[in-house]
């Protein structure tokens, strides 16, 4: 962070006030940030309005000038190197609004025995990482940060899946598949009736109805009924088929098939995803990167998540950071939900679906 800003956390008490009335709020927002009284803002001035808005504590962000001339230049819809009245209020409606009142989910992805200690105990994988350690992680997150909706996604196959080292003899192999013999557990194959992927193997796991398939018994399960925040729940359920694999709690891995939960986030005005769970590098790194592609603004929680490869671990935070995620621990995640943390970030690829859907 760079410094005490003037203004303290300015953007704070709109929250506060449910921003009850925009008109005044966008009024005062101009009377604030205009220094120079011409009824505009110039870069400079449109500068110090970012850096309250995204700011903590009163302390702002870094934000890379480039970026913020990208961002003027977007609402400065007239091109004569001021945002007006009329221009403000454009962007306080499609970045002030939303990033002070997102409606955020945490979406907990896969936390069943088999990959805790089961039979696809992440243990047993190549990082030797003990899934359990997510638990009370995700459970004290659970307690303690009032998102509006907690998603649980279960890995949910059928015995005969194609996903199975075990199964693995019911498929005949592509002349194309990188291996053809001597097939072992991790590795990569493809099937002349899988559609035109490798397919990695695994052990059997999360069989539909079993107790491998259950969440781990020690995480909590949030009970919209009784819940003291009101938070709503969300189950989806993935990998059903037999002939076809599916990491993101989204769509398969082909994007042939689409699992509930995008309907079930839009019926609860979804903006932000929380993402957690196992494995990182996996399934909850293929949630991540269609949650981004959906135009979610997603944020990683890095403590909350255990995976298979700690090379792939990295390999697939460095890609979720290149493609607009933010990675974030599980202390930080009350102040960000709650907006008093405002991450440049988030506002950043907030900007860019709108960019996005002008060109579309």
């Amino acid at each position: 962070m760079n410094g005490h800003y003037e203004n303290g956390d300015f953007f704070l008490k709109f929250r506060n006030e449910t921003l009850f009335n925009d008109t005044n709020s966008i009024e005062e927002c101009l009377r604030n940030f205009d220094k120079d009284k011409d009824q505009a803002l110039d870069l400079n001035e449109f500068e110090q309005l970012l850096k309250s808005l995204f700011s903590f504590k009163g302390n702002s962000y870094f934000m890379q000038i480039p970026k913020i001339k990208t961002m003027f230049n977007f609402f400065d819809t007239n091109k004569n190197d001021k945002i007006d009245l009329f221009e403000l209020e454009n962007f306080w409606f499609k970045m002030v609004k939303p990033t002070l009142l997102p409606k955020s989910a945490l979406l907990i992805v896969d936390v069943q025995n088999d990959f805790i200690d089961g039979t696809l105990t992440l243990k047993k994988c190549p990082a030797k990482h003990n899934g359990a350690e997510v638990v009370p992680i995700i459970n004290n997150i659970i307690d303690t940060v009032p998102f509006e909706t907690v998603v649980y996604s279960l890995d949910w196959h059928p015995a005969d899946h194609c996903s199975f080292i075990e199964n693995v003899h019911y498929r005949k192999i592509a002349d194309n598949s990188p291996i053809k013999e001597n097939i072992k557990t991790l590795d990569s194959v493809i099937f002349e009736d899988y559609p035109n992927i490798p397919q990695r193997l695994w052990p059997a796991h999360c069989i539909q109805g079993t107790h491998g398939a259950d969440l781990h018994p020690n995480l909590k399960r949030v009970d919209p009924k009784t819940d003291p925040m009101g938070r709503s729940v969300i189950y989806v359920y993935k990998g059903c088929r037999s002939d076809i694999d599916s990491y993101s709690a989204f769509f398969d891995n082909c994007k042939l098939n689409e699992t509930s939960l995008r309907t079930d986030l839009i019926k609860h005005e979804i903006t932000d995803l929380y993402i957690c769970g196992l494995a990182a590098d996996v399934c909850v790194a293929a949630t991540s990167v269609d949650g981004l592609g959906l135009n979610y603004r997603v944020v990683y929680i890095e403590d909350a998540v255990r995976g298979v490869d700690l090379k792939d671990i990295e390999n697939q935070k460095r890609n979720l950071i290149n493609n607009g995620a933010l990675l974030a621990k599980s202390k930080d995640i009350y102040n960000m939900v709650t907006c008093r943390d405002r991450r440049p970030e988030l506002g950043y690829a907030t900007f860019l679906s709108l960019v996005g859907s002008k060109n579309d």
